[in-house]
């Protein structure tokens, strides 16, 4: 069973960031950064977040501030870099104050960024460790510009874990991939394999390290156990002996002075040796919880004062790990930490799962948030209160289910206070009864503002029976609690599209009653309204038409996406002529089934729902692209950078401007597409 769960570790650790203990549940990304959320509350409490407007091409950033923290490094100038789970690369010259975004490593939106290494020699020169989330591949990466632009320096096909520059020889690099180790003696122009392709046990590596002052001693750490080689490579030696059998090693630090002592974190704890890994012992001071320690650093101006990046904290201790000390809250799920000696202060930076970027000026003893530039959140969903397009609400992910608010369409940020409901809230709606919430685990809840609370809200189908009741007697109706895909204002009523059929919302209460749907399938993915008060619906996997509350009359759609039907909306000012999204790309057409693709530039793929800005229409694709026609359909324009790439869940026209919620990027609005 250990070796068992250890080899799901190392599956989950590949496909998704996924952690666990060698003996517990495999989590996934989302999951691991749940656990921050009491201590973010205490942050949104105390202060509204502030947005840090970055302005890309035509873009603005609006936050909120903050994200996942892969990798930090420190160059030889004092400058920072931070690398994320979608390539991205930011910078920081003023020792963690404030971010500023420079570039992509790895070119795709799924680049995790592993490890940054600058160049000892040359602070503009950094080489990265890359692996791909959706697809195998990766490959270390090449910066000579201070990350603003990347080059593939090698191993393409190769999902990179480790990455290290020797000290005693600046030309030597190690790199550790899934099938083994590779060695440049030619500063990173060309690489070969030092461990057999046929040894199992020698693959999979999560760690390296160099002897500082022999580069021909190199420590891997594997997802099962550590190994060592004094030849370069021409000779392993398993050096496991100390560790519990299986542990997946992933990280690995030679002591600066002592190169006889080293130290390891592994799914089963931190371990140290005193005779270069002959043997190991583990180190007691860190709770059995907190064992999943990503990231062991030394401090370069005390080589007694190590940091430990734990799932439950950052640790440290000053005694070469016989005592530890948790400096930050449990909550904090650190995975990267890096410690910039100074004259006057020591500044350690923490890199987190949900809090960003912590900071700490008085050596560790107290961390502040310090995202400032730095936004790079999750938006699982997006809502705008048409009415007052400046009132939005937001779920981020790694907020355990806790919402953020801003009042000034985007440039700040609260908490949005309420208790949130035990079940876990979905989408995000509004209407002018109020925000609603589908629920993951099915049914709706409404946000009730006199008690601030959410409030799961019934939908009750009244039954109908071919005999009437006996006197005194009350038919009941029955409780549904269905998928709920979107609520819509349409003629003054609020509806609720659901796998279960339409309801409406029953004036002043807080009850949905079933909508009588002739000809209607019950599943109702999607849910539109027209400038005439009719109703557009995709259900059962077809387009549907409702006109002035009449029966439901479907219409053809294009033959070969009959499958694949996604969204349906009027253009403006033309009820005659629809936008329909499919798998296969965009259409236009209308009641009479007569459809076009839409092309001139706008991808043939599948897309979310547009928004309408005047003239001006914008389309996100789910795969990562944003389209932009300014004249009518006529002609479309792709208006992202490499800054903006990334899937998107929601897109909307706000004061006469697009404002989408990505899923990498935060809330991002476009600033060159105002209406003249």
């Amino acid at each position: 069973m250990f070796r068992m769960l250890c080899v799901i570790l190392s599956i989950q650790r590949m496909r998704g960031l996924g952690e666990t203990t060698c003996s517990g549940p495999v989590f996934f990304l989302q999951s691991r950064v749940r656990a921050a959320a009491s201590f973010l509350f205490a942050i949104f409490v105390l202060c509204p977040v502030m947005a840090a407007p970055a302005r890309g091409q035509g873009w603005t950033r609006l936050g909120p501030p903050g994200g996942m923290v892969v990798s930090l490094a420190a160059a030889s100038d004092g400058t920072v870099y931070l690398g994320t789970p979608d390539g991205h690369v930011f910078a920081s010259s003023d020792r963690g104050l404030g971010w500023q975004l420079r570039g992509r490593a790895g070119g795709r939106p799924d680049s995790v960024v592993q490890q940054i290494v600058p160049d000892q020699r040359n602070a503009q020169r950094l080489l990265a460790a890359v692996w791909f989330r959706n697809a195998a591949g990766g490959g270390v990466f090449e910066s000579v510009d201070g990350a603003r632009t990347w080059n593939l320096a090698a191993f393409g096909e190769e999902a990179v874990r480790a990455l290290e520059q020797s000290r005693s020889d600046a030309k030597m690099w190690i790199a550790g991939t899934r099938s083994g180790v590779f060695r440049s003696t030619d500063d990173a122009k060309s690489w070969q394999r030092i461990t057999r392709a046929d040894d199992p046990e020698l693959q999979n590596v999560d760690s390296l390290a160099f002897d500082p002052n022999d580069a021909q001693t190199i420590f891997v750490g594997t997802y099962h156990l550590p190994w060592k080689t004094t030849d370069g490579g021409k000779t392993w030696n398993s050096i496991g002996e100390g560790m519990i059998d299986d542990s997946d090693v992933m990280s690995l630090r030679v002591d600066a002075n002592d190169s006889r002592r080293v130290f390891s974190s592994a799914c089963s704890g931190i371990y140290r040796s005193e005779n270069g890994g002959a043997s190991w012992t583990k180190l007691q001071g860190i709770p059995y919880s907190s064992r999943r320690t990503q990231q062991i650093v030394q401090d370069p101006n005390d080589s007694r004062t190590l940091y430990a990046a734990t799932t439950e904290g950052l640790w440290t201790t000053s005694d070469y790990g016989e005592t530890w000390r948790r400096t930050t809250s449990r909550e904090t799920d650190a995975n990267t930490v890096v410690v910039l000696p100074g004259q006057k202060e020591k500044i350690i930076l923490a890199g987190t799962s949900a809090l960003g970027i912590l900071r700490s000026a008085d050596g560790g003893s107290s961390f502040a948030v310090s995202n400032d530039g730095f936004s790079h959140r999750v938006i699982a969903s997006l809502a705008v209160n048409a009415q007052d397009p400046r009132l939005l609400l937001a779920r981020p992910e790694g907020l355990g289910g806790k919402l953020l608010a801003s009042e000034d369409a985007g440039h700040t940020w609260t908490e949005f206070g309420g208790k949130v409901p035990k079940k876990t809230l979905d989408q995000l709606f509004w209407s002018p009864v109020g925000w609603w919430a589908s629920l993951s685990e099915r049914g709706l809840a409404i946000f009730d503002s006199s008690t601030k609370t959410w409030r799961s809200v019934l939908f009750r189908q009244t039954l109908s029976s071919p005999k009437r009741p006996p006197p005194g007697r009350r038919t009941n109706p029955r409780e549904v609690v269905p998928r709920v895909n979107a609520v819509l204002e349409a003629g003054g009523k609020t509806l609720a599209a659901t796998d279960d059929g339409m309801w409406e919302l029953i004036a002043g209460r807080m009850e949905f009653r079933r909508l009588q749907t002739k000809n209607l399938p019950s599943t109702v993915g999607y849910l539109a309204s027209t400038a005439n008060r009719s109703l557009l619906a995709i259900a059962g996997g077809e387009l549907w038409s409702n006109v002035n509350n009449g029966e439901w009359n479907r219409v053809a759609a294009p033959t070969s996406d009959m499958a694949g039907l996604q969204w349906v909306a009027e253009v403006p000012n033309d009820p005659m002529q629809w936008l329909l999204g499919t798998q296969k790309g965009v259409f236009l057409g209308g009641p009479n089934g007569d459809w076009r693709l839409l092309g001139n530039g706008l991808a043939a793929t599948a897309s979310v729902p547009p928004a309408f800005a005047g003239p001006r229409l914008l389309i996100a694709m789910r795969n990562g692209g944003l389209y932009e026609s300014p004249n009518g359909l006529k002609s479309w324009r792709r208006v992202d950078t490499d800054q903006e790439r990334g899937r998107v869940s929601r897109v909307f026209a706000i004061e006469k401007r697009f404002m989408i919620g990505s899923e990498q990027e935060g809330i991002l609005l476009r600033t060159n597409s105002e209406i003249q």
